[in-house]
């Protein structure tokens, strides 16, 4: 077991122990907010067909070519299509087609003008400009062509993804299982919330706080109580939470007090400590150990230290584990506000 690592190398060592992603298919609405674990191409183009952008008359744009305001093309209305069928008529010379929003363009026609373009007069419409050929068109494909990549594997699933692939008639999507991260409180003095306490007692806030955490993080939070400091007593609840969680995170019982026993429970079931301390404060005692391909952190029972170790190294654990791309903390540079004068040989976060 290294002890006293650097933040850097405690990144290194987590990162490097923990199991690749799992995936599985989900509906496509629940997965807002997944990672997208398929490239999604293309199964149709978009527009599935030539179709018109507005309400309007389809026809022959050379049927246009002299109209002027004060000479009209005059064409014979033949028909009329909606969004979702198909004119059973041909536009032919001196014809047009009344066509709606959305529908497919009919046969012979290669321009749709405007409603407010035209006047409707006895069965005809007038035309007093010439219209150019494809105006008002849109074509299949125009939009997405059939075999383009249009999602990346690892993208975070909005709503603007789920349209897209719901307009492919995509039902189900494959994304990456979130991680199920067991939280497990250690300490004599903590009493559940609803519980009344007795002096000395404080209530168990970690749990609820590293849980909240968890969830935000993207992990599904299993909350396994409170358990007192000794190792007989915590054992069990540890190899329980091991048996429903991919981590397990402790709070509390990692430093070098008689009661801190954590370190010892998790090498009573077999685990291989990994590392004890990280050259930083607060958050100084985390202990960090592998049982199988599954890992345990045991972080600070000081719930500011608890905290700002799990964003410094269990956040990008979970990030990881949820497949996402971009799993390390971002970095900015910034002036603070108000002097820090607390001196420290160690980092300070």
């Amino acid at each position: 077991m290294l002890e006293h690592v650097a933040l850097e190398e405690a990144w290194d060592i987590i990162l490097k122990n923990c199991t690749a992603p799992e995936t599985e298919k989900i509906d496509l609405l629940n997965s807002v907010n997944r990672v997208l674990a398929e490239d999604i191409y293309a199964a149709i183009d978009l527009p599935p067909f030539d179709r018109s952008p507005l309400d309007g008359y389809a026809l022959r744009s050379i049927d246009t070519n002299d109209a002027q305001t004060t000479t009209p093309a005059r064409l014979k209305i033949i028909a009329e299509v909606a969004a979702g069928y198909m004119a059973a008529e041909k536009v032919t010379p001196g014809t047009a087609i009344k066509i709606m929003t959305g529908a497919p363009i009919p046969d012979g026609a290669d321009a749709v003008i405007r409603f407010e373009d035209t006047v409707e007069d006895n069965g005809s419409v007038m035309i007093f400009a010439p219209l150019k050929e494809n105006s008002n068109i849109v074509r299949a494909g125009e939009d997405v062509k059939q075999g383009e990549k249009l999602i990346e594997r690892g993208t975070i699933l909005s709503y603007g993804e789920i349209g897209i692939m719901a307009a492919q008639g995509k039902d189900k999507v494959t994304v990456y299982r979130k991680p199920k991260v067991a939280v497990i409180s250690t300490g004599d003095e903590l009493k559940d919330l609803g519980e009344t306490l007795g002096h000395g007692k404080i209530y168990n806030s970690n749990l609820y706080t590293v849980g909240a955490a968890v969830l935000e993080s993207g992990g599904i939070p299993v909350l396994m109580g409170a358990v007192p400091d000794t190792i007989d007593g915590s054992m069990d609840r540890i190899k329980d939470a091991l048996a429903q969680a991919d981590i397990v995170l402790t709070t509390g019982g990692v430093s070098v007090g008689d009661y801190d026993v954590v370190k010892e429970v998790f090498k009573g079931i077999g685990a291989e400590l990994l590392f004890w301390r990280i050259a930083m404060k607060p958050g100084t005692p985390a202990v960090c150990a592998r049982k199988g391909e599954k890992l345990l952190i045991g972080l600070s029972g000081n719930p500011a230290a608890a905290l700002v170790t799990y964003e410094l190294i269990v956040r990008p654990l979970i990030y990881k584990l949820s497949g996402r791309k971009n799993y390390m903390l971002q970095k900015m540079t910034a002036v603070m506000e108000d002097d820090f004068t607390k001196k420290s040989c160690q980092r300070r976060f």
